[in-house]
């Protein structure tokens, strides 16, 4: 969720959606455990990076309905705004003064979680399993 602290000062989407923030979120993780004597901090730092991107890749197969539309994804190489054609995620409302707010968001809560929630426990038991 780092990428979308960027709504605390009205700028959501751009620069904190893009990869370039992934790599550097990845650095600065590698940089935070690098004096640490722990010999899994590269692929810590390689975990973080590739997390933060799925917020990007998330967000990049949402449905946007406020301007600007898209996410500044290949921030920064490009400070363009690039929107899926595959919209697999509903639009979120932060119009909370709307009676259909609750409605509308609950619905693109269940949808998000009916598709990442069997995802998620895919994962969960692969992991899960004992090494052959």
């Amino acid at each position: 969720m780092a990428p979308d602290l960027d709504l605390l000062v009205g700028a959501h989407s751009g620069p904190t959606h893009g990869l370039g923030a992934a790599v550097i979120t990845g650095l600065a993780a590698w940089a935070i455990l690098w004096g640490t004597g722990w010999r899994g901090k590269a692929t810590t730092a390689v975990a973080i990076a590739l997390a933060y991107a799925s917020h990007t890749l998330l967000d990049w197969l949402g449905t946007d309905s406020s301007p600007p539309i898209g996410i500044m994804a290949l921030w920064p190489f490009s400070r363009e705004y690039y929107e899926s054609q595959l919209h697999v995620f509903m639009a979120i409302s932060r119009r909370y003064w709307l009676s259909e707010f609750w409605v509308s968001n609950a619905r693109a809560l269940v949808r998000e979680l009916a598709i990442l929630l069997p995802l998620a426990t895919l994962i969960f038991i692969v992991r899960r399993r004992p090494a052959p």
